[in-house]
């Protein structure tokens, strides 16, 4: 009956907003059957590769389960896409309902899903977040999944030269050759191409102890590079944005993240900082994503204006803040671009609440609607 409940919320959609049509999903199982669906492989803005995965939680108002899609790069073109960027993802996943649901989703956020691989002999990755008033718990189902067997052919195969291609320190600690598609794609990049890269530590799914060298010499060869203050002070004992820069020397742009207290910029000759807007947090899994995504928009819209892209990342993180879902509904353009205007003292009591049903921004008691 258990089970029975979970495929009937699955296939129903039934607390998710985003509609599964099962005719939309792509029928591949290797790279050979794959198409590009939306985008010109010139035209691509930001490409992501990396594990997304079928989350499934309580409902315990409705004593029902919810489901949503969650990967730490997929949510970042996602957020991408809703932005007005071009985007791809570039994954695996199995031939299974989960698989499904999670190119759906991805589809559906305006993402070339394109050169997705099918496995059939492989299951698509799950988390089950066990959720009580007091207490949050996530179990991951992923050891031997579709994505964890990626490997340095999918880079061959790879036509696009994105503007900026995206990774993560989860692809690196997922398997052995999933870490060698990564240090491929980042030492053998395009002139065209700028890699983007998040540490994103996650210590359970490391089996190597050397993960806090491997995870530095990598980010070393990127262009841009994320990582939270707590992620480097676990890592590599870095308790400052000066600390971590003498680590990491090579990346042109350096995002050193400060949870709610803001986040840095260090672009080697200059630094920024800016500090976090205020607002509702209902659960922080995803605004790290959403920062990036924010924060990548504004370099490929306005690069020379680096405030501006810690403040688009600080407004994209505030959709994932304000609702238990990874990816959420953003900002309207007015209101974001009157965010980016604002002085210094307005952003400072700046509220912005993106919780539904009744978003809002306030500025000193004075309140604005959010479409």
């Amino acid at each position: 009956m258990l089970h029975t409940k979970i495929v009937y919320d699955l296939m129903t959609n039934r607390h998710n907003t985003a509609s599964y049509r099962y005719q939309d999903t792509p029928n591949t199982h290797n790279s050979s059957n794959a198409k590009s669906t939306h985008c010109p492989s010139t035209d691509i803005d930001v490409m992501a590769i990396g594990e997304s995965m079928l989350a499934v939680r309580p409902n315990l108002e409705d004593e029902a389960f919810e489901w949503e899609v969650c990967g730490a790069e997929s949510n970042v073109v996602r957020n991408c896409s809703a932005l007005g960027l071009r985007t791809a993802w570039i994954s695996q996943v199995g031939t299974d309902l989960a698989g499904d649901l999670v190119l759906s989703s991805i589809k559906n956020s305006g993402v070339d899903i394109g050169n997705v691989r099918r496995l059939p002999d492989h299951q698509t990755g799950l988390m089950l977040k066990e959720v009580t008033e007091h207490n949050r718990r996530v179990r991951y189902y992923r050891r031997n999944s579709a994505a964890a067997a990626m490997t340095p052919e999918i880079a061959a195969a790879i036509s696009q030269n994105p503007k900026i291609l995206h990774l993560t320190g989860i692809t690196l600690g997922l398997s052995s050759t999933c870490r060698q598609l990564a240090e491929s794609l980042i030492n053998n990049r395009s002139s065209q191409t700028r890699i983007s890269f998040d540490i994103n530590w996650r210590p359970t799914i490391w089996n190597s102890s050397n993960a806090s060298t491997v995870l530095r010499q990598v980010a070393n060869k990127c262009d841009i590079v994320f990582v939270g203050l707590d992620e480097a002070t676990d890592l590599w004992s870095a308790t400052s944005v000066a600390d971590i820069r003498k680590l990491l020397p090579n990346p042109n742009v350096l995002v050193v993240k400060d949870g709610g207290n803001g986040a840095y910029a260090d672009l080697l000759r200059q630094a920024w900082f800016v500090p976090a807007l205020n607002g509702p947090v209902v659960e922080p899994v995803g605004a790290g994503d959403a920062f990036a995504a924010g924060f990548l928009s504004g370099i490929l819209t306005d690069q020379d204006n680096i405030e501006k892209c810690l403040r688009l990342g600080h407004i994209t993180a505030m959709s994932a803040l304000a609702q238990c879902s990874d990816v959420g509904p953003l900002a309207d353009e007015r209101t974001t671009r009157f965010l980016l205007e604002m002085s210094p003292q307005q952003w400072r009591t700046a509220h912005l609440n993106l919780a539904y049903p009744q978003p809002g921004l306030t500025i000193k008691n004075q309140q604005y609607s959010v479409s």
